[in-house]
C-alpha cells in the first residue's frame, strides 16, 4: 500500500473533489489544476453541507467563537518518489491575510498524520506547503514579466530586498 493510500483510507469522501480546478465560487475565482506525474487527493473544506452536518464542519468547536473554525479552502495531499507533501490552499479575492486559513489547515494536516500513524501504528511525515492564490488589481506601473520554468517546469520565486 503507498503512503497516500493510509490518507485516502481515513479522509471522509465527502470531502474529497476529483475536479480539475480549484475555485472559490463566491469570488467568481476558478484556477486550473494540473495533476501530473504524481497521485494527489484534493480535499475541500468549502462545500454545501448535507443535514448529517448540522452541527458545521467541526461541531464539536464552539463556532462563535472568532476564527476558531477557520479552516483553508483545500488541501492537496500528494505523494511524489516515495514522500508525502501537503499543499494548504487559500484562495482570496482580497488584501485580507490567508495566514489563518493556512495556518488552521496546516493543524488539519498534522491531525490528519497523526492518525495515519496511531491505526497503522507507522510514523509517516509530511512535507507541508503553504499556497495562497489571490486575485489582485494590479497598479498600471506595475510591467508584468513572464514566468520562466527549469526543466522540471518549477519556477522558484526569489525575494528581493
Amino acid at each position: 500500500m503507498n503512503k497516500l493510500a493510509f490518507i485516502d483510507y481515513v479522509l471522509n469522501p465527502n470531502f474529497k473533489v476529483n475536479d480539475n480546478f480549484l475555485e472559490e465560487p463566491s469570488a467568481s475565482m476558478k484556477v486550473d489544476l494540473i495533476q501530473d506525474r504524481c497521485q494527489s487527493i484534493v480535499f475541500k473544506f468549502d462545500k454545501q453541507l448535507e443535514r448529517e452536518y448540522k452541527g458545521g464542519i467541526f461541531p464539536f468547536f464552539n463556532s462563535t467563537k472568532a476564527k476558531v473554525c477557520k479552516v483553508c479552502d483545500y488541501i492537496i495531499f500528494s505523494e511524489y518518489n516515495g514522500n508525502l507533501y501537503a499543499l494548504i490552499i487559500e484562495l482570496k479575492t482580497s488584501a485580507q491575510s490567508t495566514l489563518p486559513q493556512i495556518k488552521a489547515g496546516e493543524c488539519f494536516v498534522d491531525y490528519v498524520i497523526s492518525t495515519v500513524n496511531r491505526i497503522n501504528n507507522t510514523n509517516h511525515t509530511i512535507q507541508k506547503r503553504r499556497v495562497s492564490i489571490r486575485e489582485f488589481q494590479r497598479k498600471k506601473k506595475t510591467k508584468l514579466q513572464e514566468i520562466k520554468y527549469d526543466e522540471n517546469n518549477h519556477h522558484f520565486f526569489v525575494s528581493i530586498k
